[in-house]
């Protein structure tokens, strides 16, 4: 009989979370206008998370950031390269270690993220601004308890890919809960 409840329970769930989901995509279609500018720079989703890991930490060496998305030194290089070429980034000789090449945002990728904050700017001051305080507590709060809970079953089940998740959610929270599909391109018009 309780196995019985618990699998009601959990269909129940996931019926409401297709629902939020639902809705959560309705809402990605709805804004994606604004982000016409940030699509037309056409990176791909592993582009983005290195220029987002670069402008976190402001310089990153080539090892620091094949770590912090897992993978070899060689495949960061060769996503680096296109990158460079691009003016998203830029690469030199570490001035503390002459052996190690850092990272650090190039002139796109710095006018990106100020495009990110004009778009940002935008969604806030035109449909954010029409929740009262209490709606974005409350949206606030269940954001932060999601993170709290991903993050613990992350740390238990997969440590070694908890930071690549946490800069995941930081989009996914920073970005007004539609940069992560928006920004990296899922959709496209």
């Amino acid at each position: 009989m309780f196995m019985q409840l618990n699998k009601v329970r959990d269909f129940m769930l996931e019926k409401r979370m297709n629902g939020i989901f639902q809705t959560l995509d309705q809402i990605n279609y709805a804004l994606l206008h604004h982000y016409d500018e940030v699509l037309e720079h056409k990176l791909t989703p592993k582009q983005s998370l290195i220029i987002e890991h670069v402008r976190q930490h402001n310089t990153l060496t080539v090892s620091e950031l094949a770590e912090k998305m897992d993978v070899t030194a060689s495949a960061i290089s060769q996503l680096l390269s296109k990158l460079e070429k691009g003016h998203y980034i830029e690469r030199s000789i570490n001035p503390n270690s002459r052996r190690e090449i850092v990272v650090s945002l190039g002139l796109k990728g710095k006018e990106l993220y100020e495009l990110y904050a004009k778009v940002d700017e935008q969604i806030v001051s035109t449909y954010y601004a029409k929740l009262d305080d209490e709606v974005i507590s409350q949206l606030e709060q269940a954001v932060n308890k999601i993170y709290k809970v991903v993050l613990e079953e992350q740390m238990e089940s997969r440590p070694h890919e908890l930071d690549l998740f946490c800069s995941c959610f930081y989009h996914l929270y920073t970005r007004n809960l539609f940069y992560v599909s928006v920004g990296k391109n899922t959709y496209k018009r």
